[in-house]
């Protein structure tokens, strides 16, 4: 995620870009290979939100920060989660018959950031392979990701504020909901060092980690589909049925 910059007017993404994709696997450059993270990155025209958590969290199964240890508190800030806005270049077809483009992501005014600084600050530089597989480079050469497109996530797309202050963004059969934190950030630093000036202090550390980005999946209902919690920055929320205000 860049810093905050204007989104150039009717800016939009290619269309081969557009929907939920999940990652199916991160590499780094020393070899070490992430593939049991959950990474959604949901994508519209121009609007995006991503959320980054652990497969398998431990805290799933506490009521509430308040059934959290201190220490269980401070590892909640580990995630990347962030929301704003995509700028991408024209999709090109090289010689070798594969298309790409170099996509930048931004927070904006109007997106958050889980992270004060990003962990990933660079552009990435993307290549499809078929209409329903993405491989992005960092530039540097610090990672290569594979993304997957999740059926059924293209269409219909939108982006508005609930009643509770939440963004909701929506592609087809998946949701992010995104709520930000209530107090501002003191200063740019990582969320785990921002965390750990504030000792022992609860409140405050809770404060800091209650921002949610919490990913949910359409399935059926009596009435219309209705969205489950599928991953989520506030672990205990999986599972939960949640109104996301569309049909």
């Amino acid at each position: 995620m860049q810093p905050p910059a204007d989104r150039p007017p009717g800016a939009t993404v290619p269309d081969e870009l557009a929907g939920c994709w999940r990652r199916a696997w991160i590499e780094f450059a020393d070899g070490t290979r992430d593939d049991t993270s959950v990474v959604i990155w949901l994508q519209l025209a121009s609007d995006m939100a991503d959320v980054r958590v652990p497969a398998d969290h431990p805290l799933r199964s506490r009521a509430g920060f308040d059934d959290c240890t201190l220490d269980e508190l401070r590892s909640l800030a580990g995630s990347e989660s962030s929301s704003g806005h995509t700028v991408c270049t024209p999709v090109e077809v090289g010689d070798d018959g594969v298309r790409r483009a170099t996509a930048e992501w931004f927070t904006g005014e109007a997106g958050v950031a889980f992270q004060p600084v990003s962990a990933f600050p660079e552009p990435g530089l993307l290549e499809w392979h078929g209409d329903d597989v993405l491989i992005e480079r960092a530039p540097s050469g610090a990672y290569v990701e594979e993304w997957r497109l999740l059926p059924g996530t293209r269409s219909p797309a939108s982006h508005h504020v609930d009643e509770h202050g939440r963004h909701v963004y929506r592609s087809g059969d998946a949701v992010v909901l995104v709520r930000d934190r209530a107090v501002a950030v003191p200063r740019e630093a990582r969320l785990d060092e921002l965390v750990a000036d504030r000792g022992d202090d609860r409140d405050r550390i809770v404060a800091l980690v209650d921002c949610e980005f919490s990913f949910a999946l359409a399935r059926p209902g009596e009435e219309g589909p209705v969205f489950v919690i599928e991953a989520s920055t506030i672990p205990w929320r999986v599972g939960e049925v949640v109104d996301v205000g569309v049909r």
